[in-house]
């Protein structure tokens, strides 16, 4: 395959699964039970957000300046931040 399609793809990917990561953990201040889904897709978003970002430094840093893997990364990133809202705030005295 092509270096930029993977580049696209993987790019789009991280998104998609960060949106869905930050979806559940959203979904999850109201049933727990999605936070453990959530972080498992934030992770999948981190590992392809940071291919995303590590193809674009190799590649294409001179066409795209601020490529998809960083937006990706950033929704990924929300689930772990409710996460150690909610340990914090509800942890016992």
């Amino acid at each position: 395959m092509k270096t930029n399609l993977i580049y696209v793809f993987i790019g789009y990917a991280s998104i998609f699964f960060g949106f869905i990561a930050a979806l559940s953990a959203f979904i999850g201040l109201k049933e727990i039970h999605y936070l453990f889904y959530s972080i498992l897709l934030a992770i999948i978003g981190f590992i392809l957000g940071s291919v995303n970002v590590f193809i674009n430094t190799k590649y294409f840093s001179e066409q795209e300046k601020y490529p998809k893997g960083y937006f990706g990364i950033l929704l990924s990133s929300l689930p772990v931040i409710i996460l150690l809202l909610i340990i914090f705030i509800f942890k016992p005295n």
